[in-house]
C-alpha cells in the first residue's frame, strides 16, 4: 500500500473506532450533503493538501464533525438556547474531535501517523442553514515516506 491509502484508512479507522460516530464521509467540505441517509453525528474527511517531502508525506485535512440538533416544541423564555440540544451537539462533536486529538498526541500507533499542525476548533452553528451544529478544524498529518517500491 502508498503512504496515502495507510494514512487514510488510518484517518477513517480512528473515527470509525469511536462509537459516538455514525457516519463517515470523505467529500470535498464544500460538496457535503445532507442525505436523509445519514445517521448523525457525521464527520467528513476532507484531504486537501499533500506535500511530499524527503522523509515524510504530510497531508492536510479539514475534518468537519455535525449533529442534528433537535428544538424542543414548548418555549421557553431562557435566553440560553435551553429550548434545543445545541449544547450537547457541540459537547458530543467536540468529544469526537477531542478523541481523535488526543490519540495522536499521546498514543503511539504502528504506522507512525504524527501531527504537524492543528487548528484550533471553529463551532459550527446551524452550518449551512440546515439545522446542524458541531465542529471544523484542519490537521497536518504526517507518514514516513517509504519512497519507491518499484
Amino acid at each position: 500500500m502508498n503512504e496515502l491509502t495507510l494514512l487514510n484508512d488510518f484517518v477513517i479507522g480512528r473515527f470509525d473506532n469511536n462509537p459516538l460516530v455514525n457516519t463517515i464521509s470523505i467529500v470535498p467540505t464544500f460538496d457535503l450533503d445532507f442525505n436523509k441517509e445519514n445517521i448523525y453525528p457525521l464527520v467528513n474527511i476532507d484531504m486537501t493538501d499533500i506535500d511530499i517531502q524527503t522523509d515524510a508525506f504530510v497531508v492536510t485535512y479539514k475534518i468537519t464533525i455535525l449533529q442534528q440538533r433537535d428544538i424542543k416544541p414548548i418555549k421557553t423564555n431562557s435566553k440560553l438556547l435551553n429550548d434545543s440540544n445545541y449544547l450537547d451537539n457541540m459537547n458530543e462533536t467536540n468529544s469526537i474531535a477531542a478523541d481523535f486529538i488526543n490519540y495522536l498526541r499521546w498514543k503511539n500507533n504502528d504506522l507512525v501517523v504524527e501531527i504537524q499542525n492543528l487548528s484550533t476548533l471553529t463551532p459550527l452553528k446551524n452550518y449551512k442553514g440546515n439545522g446542524l451544529d458541531g465542529v471544523q478544524f484542519d490537521i497536518d498529518l504526517s507518514i514516513y515516506n517509504r519512497g519507491s517500491q518499484a
